[in-house]
């Protein structure tokens, strides 16, 4: 709350703010009720300044401000992360402040890119944060839709102008933490996204997941505007149509194949199907998924049973991949009980230290409640009975039956032996962590002597044996 008052402060009380502040103004014309609404502010490049401010002024510890992300450590001193960059506050849904993203100023010279963020920390991931819901959830349950976009100013210049249901994701790719969130408020999604997502790889894959979670995705056309925002500061009546006739992704995904290749060539035909059909071999519905291939059909001109035969057999070779997927991270559900059960002793030994089981949990059940753990215990003084009341509807029961109804024995085993479990079971989540990497680059070994790769598999053995010495220096036998 500090850093985002001092960026504020700069940027509209400063002279080092003025040119921010037109920039903003005039160039990007996002308003001043905007940038209040937001918190943007502005970070000078000016070292002194931000030392005097936060070390001297207000006597923040140095390693306080490198942990918080906004300064990194260099030569014994601490540089402001953000200077010379529009500063973007960013919230979870709750409202709750969790880091930054900087837009550098135009005529800075800086080797980093236009964008920077805070980085992860045990408040901020970045592939779970959707900037500006916490000020537009009511908007998304009202309209019954979210708009989707890339970028703070993507979502900000709608917003000023009434389009009020919009949220932006940092990147172009969705992924399944989004989708959880977003599944609290809407199961209807419109991306607005810049003109050359049809052929971003990971926004396709974005889609994939979120369709696979049961949301129904349209995409609007932005035309000649590379993106929302220059879209919307030139006529939001166009935007707000073209969000009226966003099409359903399958139809996109298909006009955008049919832009691309020649559909009159032989070889065009074939890319088209290569781009489109692993999006159809993902429809459940076989009504849907029958019209689509008829569509197709139609439009590369070669039989329905050759477009079906073709979604089917990318459908076998994805269900055996995801299959061999699941079967990772499910181990079998020994891992699954071995996370709730590290989950239970946290929870009853000391709540606060939920964030430091982030890299032990993977199993989905215990990743969602950690992940509403967390969250929780951000705002409130943790009470199991209280949480387990606030936590969705579809964790609530289960939680019970398997949290609260263990815990007594638990409890009655005392903190001394509580504490040794805890660490015997991270110590047997690291050891089904090695044993994976050790499957897969036996695995990779394989592959490689089928090639006669003799450097790679030099190298992955290498790899191997070093799993092999870690795991034989750390671990016991069970």
């Amino acid at each position: 709350a500090l850093a985002e008052k001092y960026y504020h402060y700069i940027l509209q009380n400063h002279s080092l703010g003025k040119d921010a502040l037109l920039y903003l103004k005039e160039k990007r014309k996002i308003t001043v009720n905007s940038i209040d609404k937001f918190g943007i502010g502005y970070s000078p490049q000016n070292q002194s300044l931000f030392e005097n401010f936060f070390i001297k002024k207000k006597g923040i510890k140095q390693d306080d401000l490198v942990r918080s992300g906004i300064c990194y450590e260099r030569y014994g001193k601490c540089f402001d992360r953000f200077a010379g960059r529009i500063i973007f506050p960013l919230y979870d849904h709750r409202g709750n402040p969790v880091g930054f993203s900087g837009r550098l100023m135009p005529g800075v010279d800086r080797d980093a890119g236009k964008y920077i963020n805070t980085p992860d920390t045990p408040a901020y991931h970045k592939s779970e944060l959707l900037f500006g819901l916490n000020f537009v959830k009511d908007d998304i349950k009202k309209e019954g839709y979210a708009i989707i976009t890339e970028g703070e100013l993507d979502m900000i210049s709608p917003w000023q102008r009434g389009v009020r249901n919009v949220i932006a994701i940092k990147g172009s790719a969705l992924t399944d933490a989004h989708a959880r969130l977003l599944s609290r408020f809407t199961q209807n999604l419109t991306l607005a996204l810049d003109s050359d997502f049809a052929g971003n790889t990971a926004a396709k894959r974005g889609i994939e997941t979120v369709q696979s979670m049961g949301f129904k995705v349209k995409v609007a056309r932005l035309g000649k505007y590379k993106d929302p925002d220059e879209m919307a500061v030139d006529d939001i009546k166009k935007f707000s149509k073209s969000l009226s006739d966003a099409v359903p992704v399958y139809d996109f995904i298909i006009d955008s194949a049919f832009e691309k290749y020649d559909s009159e060539k032989i070889d065009g035909k074939v890319d088209i199907s290569k781009e489109v059909v692993p999006f159809l071999s993902k429809i459940n519905d076989e009504i849907l998924k029958a019209y689509y291939v008829g569509l197709l059909s139609k439009k590369l001109q070669v039989p329905y049973d050759s477009v079906y035969a073709e979604v089917e057999k990318s459908k076998i070779g994805r269900i055996t991949r995801e299959d061999i997927k699941e079967e990772r991270v499910r181990t079998d559900g020994k891992r699954e009980l071995i996370e709730e059960t590290l989950l239970l002793l946290t929870i009853l030994r000391s709540a606060q230290e939920a964030g430091e089981l982030k890299r032990y949990i993977k199993s989905i059940f215990a990743k969602r409640v950690l992940e509403e753990l967390i969250s929780y215990i951000k705002v409130k003084e943790f009470n199991v009975k209280l949480f387990a009341d606030n936590l969705p509807t579809e964790l609530k029961e289960k939680f019970r039956e398997k949290y609260i109804a263990n815990s007594i024995a638990y409890e009655r085993s005392g903190d001394e032996k509580m504490a040794n479990e805890t660490e015997d079971l991270k110590r047997k989540l690291e050891l089904i962590d090695i044993s994976e990497s050790q499957k897969g680059l036996i695995a990779k070994i394989k592959e490689s002597e089928s090639r006669g790769d003799k450097k790679d598999v030099k190298t992955l053995q290498k790899k191997l044996n070093e799993l092999v010495d870690v795991k034989s220096k750390y671990f016991k036998p069970d």
